[in-house]
C-alpha cells in the first residue's frame, strides 16, 4: 500500500499539467490581488465591443490554471468559449509565425462551432482548394468530402504545418498570400456563428494559450518572429469580432517593446509569483500557507486522511504520515520561491529520494540540492555580482543583463499593495541561488564596497 500512496502522490504533483478544479487555490491575497476575472473576465462581460488581451507569466507559475478558471467563469456567465492550447497540434514553438496562430484559431473555431447551414470558412477553403490542396497533403476534391471531412482539412493544414519543416515556409508563402480573405472570412464566420448559438448567449470568446512557449527567432536585416507575430501583425489579430485573449513571451513584456504593445493592445496582464518571503527577509506566513494548501489539496484527492498527517497527527489512521516533519513541508515551499512549477518538481524529486512514507528532510534536502546545482550551472561568471547586488536592494534594472536574469527565473519578481494602496514591486534571487557559496562569497565583498 505504502508503494501505491507514493506513487498516487507522485503523480498528484505532476508539473506540466494543470491541477483538477479541485485542487484549485485562489491566491490572490498573495499575488498582490491578481485576480484573473477581475484582470481578464470584466473586459470582456463589461465591454459592448469584441476585446483583444494579451495575458503572461513565467513558465510554470499558473496561467493556464487561471485561464480555465477563467472559461469556467465565461461560460457560467453564458459566454460560448472556444480554448485551445496552442502548442499542443497547432504550431511548432521553435519555429513559429503569425500564420500558424491565425489558422489555428480559425481550425478551431470551425471544429468548436457546427454551422448547419451556411459556412463562410468551408466556403473560403473551397475557392482555395486547388491551392491549398496540397497542404493537408490529400488528392480528394473538397466537394468529394463529407462536412467533417472538409471541417477536418483545417486540422490537417495546421498539423502538416508543424510536422513538415521543409514544406512550412512554402506553406505559409500560401496561408499569408489569402490572409486578408481569410480574416474576413473567419469575421463572417464569428457573425454566423453568434446568430447559431443559444438565444442567450451574450457572445464567443476565444482563448489561445500557450503562445508564450514560442521561441524567439530572428534572421539579419528582418524583425523577429516575435515583433512580427505581436507588432507588425496586430491589426489582424485584433481584427476578429469576438474577445480574444492570447497568451504572449514574457520576455515581450519585460523589454523595450512592452510600450508598443500597451499601444496595439492595451497593457497586457502578468500573474505574478506567490510571494512567500517579505523583502525583508522575514516569512510571509499567508503565502507559505498557501503553498501548503496547494500541496494539502493535491495530497487529499489521493486521501483525505493524509492531510491529517500534515499538521502531524497520526493517531488512529492507517497510513503513514507524508512528511516526517512540517518543517519538511514549509522547507520546500520556502525553496520554491512562490513558484509553483518548482514546488511540483521539489516535492516529486524528494518522493524519488523516498522508499517508503514518510517523506524526510534528507529527501527534501537532496532535492533542494539537486535543483539548486541546476541554478549553479546556468549562472555565468559575471552575473554572480549582479545577483548579489539585486539581493541587497531587492530592485532590477531595465537592461539586457536583468531581463536574462528574470527570463530564467534566477531572480524572482514580486507585487503587494502597501497599507496606502500603492503597488509595490520588487526582487529577489531565487531561494535556491542564495545557498550556493559562490553567491554568498560574491554577496559579502558586494556588502563590503
Amino acid at each position: 500500500m505504502d508503494l501505491d500512496l507514493l506513487t498516487e502522490i507522485y503523480s498528484s504533483f505532476e508539473p506540466f499539467q494543470p491541477p483538477s478544479k479541485e485542487a484549485y487555490v485562489d491566491c490572490q491575497q498573495v499575488r498582490g490581488g491578481w485576480e484573473v476575472v477581475r484582470e481578464l473576465g470584466r473586459k470582456i462581460t463589461r465591454s459592448k465591443q469584441p476585446t483583444c488581451q494579451l495575458y503572461t507569466g513565467h513558465r510554470g507559475v499558473g496561467k493556464t490554471t487561471e485561464l480555465l478558471r477563467l472559461r469556467e467563469y465565461l461560460e457560467s456567465q453564458k459566454y460560448f468559449v472556444v480554448y485551445f492550447a496552442a502548442d499542443n497540434e497547432d504550431i511548432e514553438p521553435q519555429d513559429a509565425e503569425y500564420a500558424d496562430i491565425l489558422f489555428a484559431c480559425t481550425r478551431h473555431l470551425v471544429e468548436a462551432v457546427k454551422l448547419k447551414n451556411h459556412n463562410p470558412l468551408l466556403t473560403w477553403m473551397k475557392e482555395r482548394w486547388e491551392s491549398l490542396q496540397d497542404l493537408a497533403l490529400t488528392e480528394v476534391s473538397f466537394e468529394g468530402l463529407s462536412l467533417e471531412g472538409q471541417i477536418s482539412q483545417f486540422a490537417k493544414i495546421t498539423a502538416n504545418l508543424r510536422a513538415t519543416p521543409d514544406k512550412r515556409r512554402e506553406m505559409r508563402q500560401k496561408i499569408n498570400a489569402n490572409t486578408p480573405s481569410l480574416v474576413d472570412a473567419l469575421n463572417d464566420f464569428i457573425k454566423e456563428a453568434q446568430k447559431s448559438l443559444a438565444a442567450d448567449c451574450r457572445g464567443l470568446v476565444m482563448i489561445a494559450d500557450n503562445l508564450d512557449r514560442i521561441v524567439e527567432t530572428k534572421q539579419e536585416g528582418e524583425p523577429s518572429n516575435y515583433d512580427e507575430i505581436y507588432l507588425n501583425r496586430s491589426e489582424i489579430l485584433r481584427g476578429l469580432e469576438c474577445h480574444v485573449i492570447y497568451t504572449v513571451p514574457i520576455a515581450m513584456v519585460y523589454s523595450e517593446r512592452a510600450t508598443r504593445l500597451e499601444d496595439n493592445y492595451d497593457k497586457p496582464d502578468v500573474l505574478p509569483m506567490i510571494m512567500v518571503r517579505n523583502s525583508d527577509g522575514s516569512i510571509n506566513t499567508d503565502g507559505l500557507a498557501k503553498l501548503r494548501e496547494l500541496v494539502c489539496r493535491r495530497i487529499e484527492l489521493v486521501d483525505s486522511r493524509l492531510v491529517q498527517t500534515l499538521d502531524g497527527k497520526v493517531e488512529g489512521l492507517d497510513i503513514p504520515p507524508v512528511f516526517d516533519h512540517a518543517d519538511t513541508l514549509s522547507q520546500l515551499c520556502l525553496m520554491s520561491g512562490g513558484h509553483v512549477r518548482n514546488l511540483m518538481q521539489l516535492i516529486q524529486k524528494s518522493i524519488e529520494w523516498t522508499d517508503e512514507l514518510p517523506i524526510k528532510g534528507q529527501a527534501a534536502r537532496r532535492a533542494i540540492e539537486e535543483a539548486r546545482e541546476t541554478y549553479r550551472r546556468s549562472i555565468q561568471d559575471h552575473q554572480w555580482e549582479i545577483l548579489a547586488r539585486v539581493c541587497q536592494s531587492k530592485q532590477s534594472d531595465n537592461n539586457e543583463e536583468h531581463l536574462r536574469l528574470l527570463l530564467n527565473r534566477c531572480l524572482l519578481e514580486y507585487r503587494y499593495y502597501d497599507d496606502s494602496e500603492a503597488l509595490q514591486i520588487w526582487c529577489n534571487v531565487h531561494p535556491l541561488i542564495e545557498g550556493i557559496q559562490k553567491f554568498q562569497e560574491t554577496l559579502e565583498k558586494v556588502k563590503s564596497l
